[in-house]
């Protein structure tokens, strides 16, 4: 996302693996994530920070994109991790 501080997206993105990790079938929205999932300091709230570093790992195959019974998008684990015993490795590990 143009915009976004690359050095922020690459935290979050980490702290977001970390995350799914430990909780692989947790989901939320853009808000959600921002304001409720442990994200460095620096990115709490920034919806901008959040939404660049989900496209990110959407792109990468590691999360997907879902419309809830609500109609807002959701963020989740990718199937295809998922599928492989969800094994998402976070980084360093």
């Amino acid at each position: 996302m143009p915009g976004a501080p690359a050095d922020a997206v690459t935290d979050v993105m980490a702290a977001l693996r970390r995350y799914l990790h430990v909780y692989p079938l947790a989901c939320d929205t853009v808000e959600g994530i921002a304001a409720w999932w442990p994200l460095p300091r620096t990115a709490v709230n920034s919806r901008e920070v959040v939404a660049a570093a989900l496209d990110a790992l959407v792109a990468s195959g590691e999360m997907e994109c879902a419309l809830g019974v609500d109609g807002l998008a959701v963020y989740r684990t990718a199937l295809s991790v998922r599928r492989r015993g969800m094994q998402v490795e976070p980084p360093g590990s």
